[in-house]
């Protein structure tokens, strides 16, 4: 009854409908701004609040205000020859004279590197008086006291150079100075003056947080242009007519761009949180549902049409027709999706919103836009075949479809026909076959399900920057150099900075990770006691010992915050912080300087660990978590939804059942698929078992919603085995065009250079062309044969069949 008036209302009104929807998406777009305002783009601060990693930034950023380095640019100089790094190499980068103070007598001098990132911390200086924050700290050389010598590799071939930075390493701001410091590493003048044979690299932190934000912003745009370039071409060869392909991808991309808009106003109202990337995820499903939800509304339409009705009736009638069943489907992906807003982890949370909402918006418009379109376009709708011939097989596609035409040239030969014939004669020997051939693949997801790789570096492409200075550096540098271990000890009632207590212990405390340094795998342990890699007391004679315990305990002990009652470690392990081990590394270390603690800190004192690989640990702890959750949430949801549309618990079992196992099977084989092809495979991304679960459990009961409820209107008239193949025949073209444009939509995620976003793109394609094609038309169908032929005897009424009437018995006679 709504959507019959519905219908009647977009028959009326659709000039004010159209208008309406053109207006808003126009206010939208004035008002929103551009998404990189509004953005979050650290990832780690999608943690929850209460993780150990934030807890012990937090501590470090209060007890060490002027030490925080979030994040870094490091240069890397190399020599290869045998004599290393040269006098006039160290020169070029840092000669020991200021210029402000000592000004320069040979012109070639202003082109030292130090001196130039210098001028580049003036200009980030001056910007800061416009933004409010700076954004460089600190420039540290080789030449440094506090810990310049560890700046020189112990090759002598490489030495790095030092930007730190006071924002997280995937912050925005981080583009200017690093775009900076490339160009300088570019320009024609600086190259000349480098001396001949000497190698510059960039690497860092923050040159990894540029080039992520670039291939997602890259990504992006890849992604969009090809959505809708492979939209078009698969609803050109459907229909056959520019308009009729036309109106789906025009309702899609106003309903994306209205979405979007609101979502920035939200997120500058603080009602929503979105993240870099989170337009590509939007876009790509209400891409992919949306245009499946006007295809089903178009070949109603089209049916109304031949059969005679007018303009005004076929558009009222399709709205009222199949009106209840789209906006079931888009519920059940809704639903399904929705419950990522559970998860701990900002960004499943967030994406959870922002996908529902931008899925809502498209079922909207669907249900009125495109039925207004519909009727603005009228005769021209199906242009050049402006005058169609009835369709006499009641079918849910047009009859000037490629695939009805390919039918009628018998090149398909009624494929759908055959497979339910087929399925009449062996139901049960080709749902074995199905399963059998599947099953090695889903066993290789189960396996592997928990085979993910965290490394920021591992989603970049091996030519970006940062992924050739990082290699670099750990040939030269221990592996653990590119992000190292901060540990924090805070007791209130020990004074690190007191000689015969607090400092004994830390003195104490590192010996005894030096004593075990191999065994723990680690390279260099700085500490109070231990400055640079070295007790204070054993600095080189003629050095100021004095200064450097003095310059020690202001660096490794707090100060004003819990004054003296904080000391810091900083650790360079041997393990690639970015690596899968790193985590376990981690906790081992972590564990052994619990152990190894003196009694005199084992009473009170708090231990905080920080750093990518802490980060990294909270982030697998938090994401695996929500995966359980998660993935219980929706199977519950969309089963309830099932439950609630098709009233039988025993059937809802099985169809959860498929879906399941193909979501396994898709996780299988494109683990199967990278691990062959890709040399330096490290795992799935971690964002792929989450995204691929909601998304495919969704849409693959979005499918199976639409061949359920046309097999309960068929069996009414053929029966309950007949109609179970009378609607596979009917429902079969329809949904295996909506099946190929949903798995060219997320084909598109693999226009990118980010490794995750291929890895989930060939995922989804995979996962929902084996749903169009392998699960909904054979293990649902054959299933259904198998239950209502009888073929599993006295069980069949516990699996979903027809309970069986009882025997009949003669009465006995009155």
């Amino acid at each position: 009854m709504m959507f019959a008036k519905l219908g009647e209302f977009i028959v009326r009104a659709w000039p004010a409908v159209l208008i309406a929807w053109v207006v808003a998406v126009i206010s939208a777009s004035i008002a929103a701004p551009s998404l990189e305002l509004v953005a979050e783009t650290e990832e780690f601060a999608f943690l929850p609040p209460d993780s150990p990693s934030l807890q012990a930034e937090s501590l470090f950023r209060k007890a060490f205000p002027t030490g925080f380095c979030p994040s870094r640019i490091v240069i890397v100089a190399r020599r290869d020859s045998e004599k290393g790094i040269t006098e006039e190499d160290r020169n070029f980068i840092d000669d020991r004279v200021d210029e402000e103070s000592h000004p320069f007598e040979h012109p070639n001098r202003k082109f030292e590197l130090r001196e130039q990132l210098l001028r580049i911390a003036k200009e980030d200086e001056e910007l800061a008086a416009e933004s409010g924050r700076r954004v460089i700290s600190k420039i540290r050389t080789f030449r440094d006291l506090a810990g310049g010598s560890l700046l020189e590799s112990h090759d002598k071939k490489a030495i790095l150079t030092l930007v730190e930075l006071t924002t997280e390493f995937m912050d925005s701001r981080n583009r200017i100075p690093v775009g900076k410091v490339e160009e300088l590493l570019s320009d024609p003048e600086f190259l000349k003056e480098k001396p001949e044979g000497l190698s510059i690299y960039l690497s860092g932190e923050a040159t990894v947080g540029r080039d992520m934000l670039d291939a997602a912003r890259n990504s992006a745009k890849a992604t969009e242009w090809l959505t809708v370039v492979l939209v078009l071409i698969l609803l050109g060869a459907i229909y056959r007519a520019p308009l009729m392909a036309i109106i789906p991808l025009v309702t899609v991309v106003v309903a994306v761009k209205f979405s979007m808009s609101l979502l920035i106003l939200f997120a500058l109202r603080g009602w929503v949180v979105l993240f870099q990337g989170i337009e590509t995820y939007v876009a790509v499903l209400m891409y992919g549902a949306g245009v499946d939800y006007c295809l089903f509304l178009i070949a109603r339409y089209k049916e109304e049409i031949d059969a005679g009705v007018s303009y005004d009736e076929a558009v009222s009638n399709c709205i009222s027709k199949v009106g209840a069943a789209i906006a079931a489907s888009a519920g059940t992906v809704i639903c399904g999706i929705g419950m990522m807003i559970f998860a701990n982890f900002g960004k499943f949370h967030e994406a959870g919103i922002a996908i529902s909402f931008g899925l809502t918006i498209v079922l909207i418009a669907s249900l009125t836009f495109t039925p207004a379109l519909l009727r603005l376009a009228g005769m021209w709708a199906f242009w050049p075949q402006v005058r169609t011939e009835r369709v006499s097989s009641g079918g849910w596609i047009s009859s000037s479809s490629l695939l009805s035409r390919l039918s009628e040239i018998h090149l398909i030969q009624n494929t759908w026909e055959i497979v339910g014939r087929a399925l009449i004669q062996m139901p049960m020997r080709i749902w074995l076959a199905s399963i059998a051939l599947m099953m090695p693949f889903a066993v290789i997801g189960v396996v592997f399900y928990t085979h993910l790789s965290y490394g920021l570096l591992s989603d970049l492409s091996y030519h970006s920057p940062s992924v050739r200075g990082t290699r670099v550096v750990q040939e030269h540098f221990p592996a653990g150099a590119t992000g190292s271990i901060t540990v924090l000890l805070q007791n209130e009632n020990v004074d690190f900075s007191d000689r015969e207590t607090g400092f004994a212990y830390i003195d104490e405390l590192t010996q005894s990770l030096y004593d075990r340094k191999d065994e723990l795998q680690l390279a260099i342990i700085r500490s109070v006691a231990f400055p640079i890699d070295r007790r204070w007391e054993d600095e080189p004679a003629g050095l100021n010992k004095a200064g450097t315990l003095k310059r020690s305990k202001q660096f490794y002990v707090s100060d004003e915050y819990l004054p003296n009652h904080v000391t810091r470690m900083e650790i360079t392990a041997e393990v690639d912080p970015f690596a899968r081990d790193s985590m376990n590394h981690l906790t081992r270390l972590e564990n052994e300087i619990a152990r190894l603690m003196p009694a005199g800190l084992k009473d009170g004192t708090k231990i905080f660990v920080s750093g990518s690989a802490a980060s990294i640990r909270d982030l697998k702890a938090v994401t695996d978590g929500d995966q359980v959750r998660i993935d219980l949430l929706v199977v519950v949801g969309v089963f309830v939804i099932l439950v609630l549309l098709l009233r039988k618990v025993a059937l809802c079992t099985y169809l959860i059942l498929t879906v399941l196992f193909s979501y396994l099977v898709a996780l299988g084989v494109t683990y199967s698929f990278f691990s062959l092809t890709d040399p330096q495979f490290a795992g799935l991304d971690w964002k792929v078992p989450m995204f691929l679960f909601t998304i495919l459990i969704a849409v693959g009961e979005d499918y199976n919603i639409f061949l359920m409820t046309r097999i309960e209107e068929e069996q009414v008239e053929h029966g309950p085995v007949k109609g179970v193949v009378e609607a596979l025949s009917k429902t079969g073209r329809i949904i295996s065009s909506c099946g190929i444009i949903m798995a060219g939509t997320f084909a598109s995620l693999c226009a990118g250079s980010l490794k995750g976003m291929i890895q989930l793109g060939f995922a989804l394609a995979f996962g929902v062309l084996l749903d169009t094609f392998v699960v909904r038309p054979i293990l649902v169908p054959a299933y259904l044969v198998l239950l209502h032929s009888g073929r599993f005897g006295r069980f069949g009424a516990w699996l979903g069949g027809p309970v069986p009437e009882p025997a009949a018995t003669d009465s006995p006679a009155p």
